[in-house]
């Protein structure tokens, strides 16, 4: 497909008439039943595939827009990639001028084998929605189209913009994503005041959510593809120096790397905020200043004390990590040596690590012989503002069930793009789940709860109404001069 965008009303509808036909889940007003239609597409990276799923929610939007208050364009990228970009205008007599652009991604990661019901059946099984998709991210897109269709339904005004962006590649890496859209397609998002997206994380106590982590950091990603070649043959011959052999040696020297342990503005910005709702030895360590923690750390790791005060995951937040990720030699017989084999490096960075200074050293650890080709580099991105209006209106809305924070992900996002552009970009679930059921994302069997999808669902509707409604109607200026106001 050639790039472009979809547009014109007939358009639209005719591609709305033949998903009633071909997804019957479209003529429901249940956002469950959305979901599992949305789950239903296969839109794996590679190859992606966003397309059907695409108008699939253009026509959801469609079918409940029959004024046409809502711009609707699907936009394709040079490669193919759909992408859906949806603005609710404002309507209130003082609008602010900006707009909230409430972003998810359309594609996933491959299913993979072991799955006890079909990835792409949306399938309703014991309470819960199966398939790929359900947390990362079709959920968060499907309450955020509840969000924009219920403030399409209120009469009351609206201040900000409300813009719906759905888009492609995220998974591997978002340039034909999120990224082709604000460099082919920037002047749609010339007036976005903040983002919400995904990557909140939300800490839980069994059933009892403890806080609510709003993503405003993130590591840097960079992803390599290390090969050697060489001499092959049978594989009963000696041959130390087979390129399988070489590899698996240059791998360990590479995972040997030492890595410093450091606090970063970011991590310490997260930690200590997180340390008011955490008292004890937790807040010890983490309500200080910066250097003071890094001092600490450093002396319990010399302890072997570190476990006493480290989350689950948290150490992360500390140190550039890297993982092999696979392992590739062909797939000829168990008797044969590879001319050739390959791996995949997945390092993550922390956001002030120089990414030239930290491939210097993996490319000198891997040694002479093996070649390394970069497969993508993220880059930094600035932090998001834990003092903007978006923000402490998370904190009002939020606040009222528990308390908020900033926290940094070890992943990456395609927020990065909007804050490499001034743009705050957060990260927040309204999903709050068990550790059995957030555990699916990227694995085997990933499904949500359908009553935690509701109820997300409805905090998502209040948060984004808080963001973006009116709080009064300002009376005409005639009118207000009438009555006497100064």
């Amino acid at each position: 497909m050639t790039a472009g965008i979809v547009s014109g009303r007939l358009r639209r509808w005719l591609a709305a008439a033949a998903l009633f036909v071909a997804a019957p889940g479209l003529a429901a007003a249940s956002p469950v039943a959305w979901l599992q239609t949305y789950l239903s597409f296969d839109t794996s990276t590679p190859p992606g595939g966003e397309l059907p799923a695409v108008r699939y929610l253009a026509a959801l939007i469609e079918r409940h827009d029959p004024r046409g208050e809502i711009d609707v364009r699907i936009l394709v990228s040079p490669d193919g990639r759909a992408n859906l970009y949806a603005r609710l205008p404002a309507n209130a007599v003082e609008a602010a001028g900006h707009s909230l652009v409430l972003l998810h991604h359309v594609d996933v990661v491959p299913a993979g084998e072991g799955w006890r019901r079909a990835p792409f059946g949306g399938e309703l099984h014991r309470g819960r929605i199966w398939g790929r998709g359900a947390l990362d991210a079709k959920s968060l897109g499907i309450a955020h189209l509840e969000a924009m269709l219920h403030l399409l339904d209120s009469e009351l005004p609206r201040r900000r913009d409300l813009v719906f962006l759905a888009s492609a590649d995220e998974e591997a890496g978002g340039e034909s994503g999120v990224g082709w859209l604000l460099e082919e397609h920037g002047e749609l998002f010339e007036d976005a005041e903040a983002v919400l997206n995904e990557a909140g994380v939300n800490r839980m106590a069994g059933d009892r959510l403890l806080w609510w982590g709003i993503e405003t950091a993130q590591k840097q990603v960079l992803w390599l593809r290390v090969t050697a070649a060489g001499r092959g043959g049978h594989g009963s011959g000696f041959n130390p120096a087979s390129p399988t052999h070489r590899l698996l040696r240059a791998l360990n020297r590479v995972l040997d790397l030492e890595h410093a342990w450091r606090v970063t503005p970011a991590s310490h910005q997260a930690y200590r905020a997180l340390a008011a709702l955490r008292p004890g030895e937790f807040a010890d360590v983490f309500d200080r200043p910066l250097e003071v923690v890094q001092a600490e750390l450093d002396r319990r790791r010399r302890e072997g004390r570190l476990d006493r005060i480290l989350l689950p995951g948290m150490s992360a937040s500390f140190r550039d990590t890297v993982q092999i990720t696979r392992i590739d030699n062909g797939a000829g017989p168990v008797n044969v040596a590879p001319g050739e084999a390959t791996a995949l490096v997945d390092a993550r960075l922390l956001p002030d690590t120089d990414v030239e200074g930290f491939r210097r050293r993996v490319e000198t650890a891997l040694g002479s012989g093996i070649h390394a080709e970069e497969l993508l580099r993220s880059g930094g991105s600035p932090v998001s503002s834990t003092s903007s209006d978006v923000y402490r209106t998370l904190e009002r809305v939020l606040g009222v069930r528990a308390p908020v924070g900033p926290t940094m992900i070890a992943g990456t996002t395609d927020s990065r793009f909007f804050r490499r552009l001034g743009v705050d970009a957060y990260g927040f679930s309204p999903f709050t789940l068990s550790a059995d059921d957030a555990g699916g994302i990227h694995g085997v069997d990933e499904r949500i709860p359908v009553e935690g999808f509701l109820r997300g669902c409805e905090m998502m509707k209040r948060v984004v109404a808080a963001l973006v409604l009116a709080d009064r109607e300002p009376a005409p200026a005639s009118a207000a001069a009438g009555q006497g106001e100064p």
